[in-house]
């Protein structure tokens, strides 16, 4: 019996993958990450980039200021001297100004390149931290894929034994007709042909389920596709590649261009710049009347307050890197511990596998033994139909343990980040 199980079983692999297109789990990994709805994010964050870079760069832009001011003094600038036939002006103290300045940036100590270049590190961040999410997604795929793979490979080997009974429900029919069984012994395989029916059905109910779940995180319709266990393994030589490492490093990439930043900061700037307005007095401050003027030139800045705090922003930005290293060295620990749990799962399983075949083939002599019993009258239809339920047991339990196993070697891949 053990060798038409696993005849039938190719056989309705085989053919059940010809009729439909076969959908493997490192696909379902990509289709989940393209349409999770963050990964739209990702678009969302480089737009966001190319506004804030634009904005930066319009500092090398002339920059236009329009001024007005009218004021009210209490004294004014005078000459105490008489001088004859002179007619000296009195300047008034209400005092009246209109004008605009344009200013155009030539150095300003590399501030703008240096925010620039925070911009794009902290974008790149947010992208590396994007990444990790989505890597996230991969354990939800496998339980759903595996649940799936498990459902269908319980209702295959269902549909044997149920063949089994049902070619042993038409020999004890026969038997009836012939007086060597019993009635009693037909109910018995019915009742058990029943229970396999409701078990049919909670399977495909399960199956239905993870197919919904995984349909909805890959945005596909899995009514004719046929998922297929992987080839996966826990080698150990393989090093860790995982998305955080790279966003860990992105962090300081990041707190590197904000020590730049706070250099170009305390550096000095220097402009142009030309004023141009209507007011009294005008630049003759001895002349009380309404006139326009201009002033143009070269200026120089250099604001020495940032220099008292650089000291301290630094001390704060090596803090900061110490922090990053930090967590760091705790995702490294807890992630090898996860890689050691894995790998012992993957180990565990590899045994119970091996001893679940070896309980299928004595299970196989039993049921067989029982078979021939119960067409010879020896025992009742309930003792064969136990043995036959202990025999289905046994075929789910490696089943069960063979794709739990699979799910093990793929969740030791993703704690990779394979």
């Amino acid at each position: 019996m053990r060798k038409a199980f696993y005849i039938l079983l190719i056989c309705l692999i085989v053919k059940h993958t010809q009729a439909q297109e076969v959908l493997p789990l490192s696909q379902c990994y990509t289709l989940a990450k393209q349409n999770y709805p963050i990964a739209k994010q990702k678009g969302y964050i480089n737009e966001s980039l190319e506004q804030q870079i634009a904005q930066l760069k319009s500092n090398f832009k002339p920059q236009v200021d329009l001024v007005g001011q009218a004021t009210y003094q209490s004294d004014v600038t005078s000459v105490p001297i008489k001088i004859p036939n002179i007619d000296i002006p009195q300047i008034s103290k209400d005092q009246y100004k209109i004008y605009a300045e344009v200013k155009q940036s030539l150095y300003d100590g590399g501030i703008t390149q240096a925010q620039i270049s925070v911009q794009k590190a902290a974008s790149q961040t947010e992208q590396q931290k994007l990444a990790v999410e989505l890597d996230k997604l991969k354990e939800r795929v496998s339980q759903s894929y595996f649940s799936i793979l498990l459902s269908q490979n319980q209702l295959k080997l269902i549909d044997i034994i149920k063949n089994e009974l049902q070619s042993k429900i038409n020999r004890i029919k026969a038997g009836i007709q012939n007086g060597v069984s019993t009635q009693a012994n037909l109910n018995q395989l019915e009742v058990e042909i029943l229970k396999l029916e409701q078990r049919t059905s909670e399977v495909k109910s399960q199956e239905s389920l993870g197919k919904k779940i995984l349909g909805l995180l890959i945005n596909q319709d899995l009514s004719s596709v046929q998922l297929v266990s992987p080839e996966l393994s826990t080698s150990q030589d393989t090093k860790i590649q995982r998305s955080e490492l790279t966003l860990f490093q992105e962090q300081h990439n990041l707190l590197s261009t904000q020590e730049q930043l706070i250099n170009a900061k305390n550096m000095p700037k220097i402009g142009l710049f030309l004023q141009t307005g209507y007011g009294r007095p005008a630049l003759n401050m001895l002349e009380n009347d309404f006139k326009g003027y201009y002033i143009g030139g070269l200026r120089f800045n250099w604001s020495l307050g940032g220099l008292y705090t650089k000291k301290q922003e630094k001390t704060q930005l090596l803090i900061s890197s110490k922090n990053v290293d930090a967590q760091q060295e705790a995702f490294l620990l807890n992630t090898n511990i996860a890689l050691q749990q894995l790998d012992a799962e993957v180990k565990k399983l590899d045994n119970m596998i091996e001893l679940d075949q070896k309980i299928i083939v004595l299970r196989e002599k039993i049921t067989k033994t029982s078979s021939a019993q119960l067409d010879n009258g020896i025992i009742t239809a309930s003792d064969y139909v136990t043995n036959l339920s202990a025999e289905l047991q046994a075929k789910e339990n490696q089943l069960i343990h063979t794709l739990q196993q699979a799910l093990a070697k793929a969740n030791y891949q993703s704690t990779l980040g394979l």
